[in-house]
């Protein structure tokens, strides 16, 4: 680690990388020796934090992925954002690897897996047995507290915007970018509320019995520390660029086609990238952690007009792709795990285990269905402009394809907790919606849904989401105010 803090250093006064290819290529093999060293080892990264080795890299990690992209930029010994030299672009992913895991800490390998996926190892497991010591746990949020000082959220917008650049074909998203989407989460992580945490009060200021929302407000204003700055740059780079991110990919396939997604979306299935649901997955899943600070920083950094038709857009061609490749999907994976049972070996072929077109598992596709439900109900929560883009478009618009979602998500138990609580959120104070919402679906389901959740947390009994053992973040309580059951409860008992 000093050995590359130098070698970074030492740039600025001899010319920069270009100038000398042995300086360049030293510095790529120390990032990825560093890389390899953390690859497996929660101590060896604990240690690169509490002997202060990591901070120096950050400004020159911060500083190449605002380059990356710019290679005559990149060539210049001067410094760039954050203060630091570029780095050559092959060191760029070690480093993000390296930062990442400094940051997850110990709590990566508590989970059973680092940021990459590896498998945990004997150092791992010891890990597991001890406690984080306090000195290391404040030197950890001072060093998530200087990358966002040092504007990696910034830096990170920059690097996911290099997929938007033109290309001769539909190409897959490279992995210095799900690094980078990485490296994101592990940053909101450290800073966002625990998984769960009600909404109170204060998201249900000026709601009557009409059910109408008239303010709103955060769990953490842009001032108040330690969340205050990421959720600060979060807003000023509409949420670090992450559907702008998604669209690229889909004008990228529109190009290909020449036909709109959601004009065929089996067609547009086909044509995207192979890991294009993987990404799609982590981006939303990356866009709830934003709401956990509060439902109004995704609703105010996706405000403008034109990332609002983005992000209807995104998640109308989400739920479209989802809802045509899920009976294939659950076919074919039920297909293969009786193949997999009578002891004959699965293939590459197409539709082996996967749906027919996107390439994708049943899982994958209930992830990916799951957190963008999950979204559009904090999204749309206590804000009628929201609600009302809901319904923009030709038929089916985005609130019809609600009711449209494949039979589970209305007889499962484990999903009625995860549609559900959207479907209160996306009606509440809305005649429009609810309309809907009667003549597709039923509101006394609706009505029913609210009013179990009421009695059960009157009863002192689990709510749906805990009952059906779904993660924490999809409660009722946490999605909806709690304080607004009654009111919902008469509104749609009203209709």
């Amino acid at each position: 680690a000093e050995s590359l803090a130098e070698s970074l250093a030492a740039s600025a006064t001899g010319g920069g990388f270009v100038a000398s290819p042995a300086a360049a290529v030293t510095c790529v093999s120390l990032a990825l020796a560093l890389d390899a060293a953390t690859a497996n080892s929660p101590l060896a990264a604990e240690h690169l934090l509490v002997e202060n080795l990591v901070a120096p890299l950050v400004p020159h990690l911060v500083a190449g992925l605002g380059l990356v992209g710019d290679p005559a930029a990149a060539a210049e010994a001067t410094p760039g954002a954050g203060g630091g030299v570029p780095p050559p672009t092959a060191a760029l992913e070690p480093l993000i690897h390296i930062v990442t895991r400094v940051v997850n800490g110990p709590n990566a390998f508590l989970k059973g897996s680092n940021a990459e996926g590896a498998e945990e190892g004997a150092e791992g497991t010891a890990a597991q047995r001890r406690e984080v010591c306090a000195r290391s746990a404040a030197m950890r949020a001072d060093f998530v507290e200087l990358l966002v000082a040092s504007g990696a959220v910034d830096a990170l917008a920059s690097l996911f915007a290099l997929h938007d650049r033109p290309k001769q074909g539909v190409e897959p998203v490279p992995p210095a970018i799900l690094a980078g989407l990485r490296m994101l989460e592990a940053l909101l992580d450290a800073r966002v509320p625990a998984p769960g945490v009600e909404l109170g009060e204060d998201h249900a200021v000026g709601i009557g019995s009409s059910g109408v929302a008239q303010s709103k407000t955060t769990f953490v204003s842009d001032c108040e520390s330690p969340a205050g700055s990421l959720i600060a740059a979060l807003r000023e780079t509409a949420l670090a660029g992450l559907p702008s991110l998604l669209t690229s990919v889909l004008l990228q396939t529109e190009a290909t086609l020449r036909t709109p997604v959601l004009a065929d979306p089996a067609a547009a299935a086909r044509a995207l990238p192979p890991n294009f649901v993987g990404v799609a997955s982590s981006v939303l899943r990356l866009l709830n952690a934003t709401a956990r600070f509060g439902p109004t920083v995704a609703q105010d950094a996706l405000s403008s007009p034109d990332l609002r038709v983005e992000t209807h857009h995104l998640l109308s061609f989400i739920l479209a792709l989802c809802i045509s490749e899920w009976d294939s999907a659950v076919a074919n994976g039920a297909e293969a795990e009786k193949k997999v049972k009578a002891g004959k070996p699965l293939t590459d072929a197409p539709g082996e285990g996967r749906s027919d077109n996107a390439r994708a598992t049943a899982a994958e596709l209930e992830d990916l269905l799951d957190q963008t439900v999950l979204f559009i109900g904090a999204f749309a929560l206590l804000c009628p402009a929201n609600q009302d883009m809901l319904c923009w478009g030709r038929a089916p618009t985005l609130m019809q394809r609600l009711p449209d979602l494949p039979f589970e998500y209305y007889s499962s138990p484990t999903k009625i907790a995860v549609l559900f609580p959207t479907l209160v959120s996306v009606a509440f104070g809305h005649a429009t919606n609810r309309r809907l919402i009667a003549h597709e679906l039923s509101l006394e389901m609706v009505r029913d849904f609210v009013r179990e959740e009421t009695e059960a947390r009157s009863d002192g009994a689990p709510g749906a989401a805990q009952r059906a053992g779904v993660p924490p973040q999809f409660a009722f309580a946490a999605r909806f105010p709690r304080t607004l059951w009654s009111v919902a409860s008469e509104y749609f008992e009203a209709a």
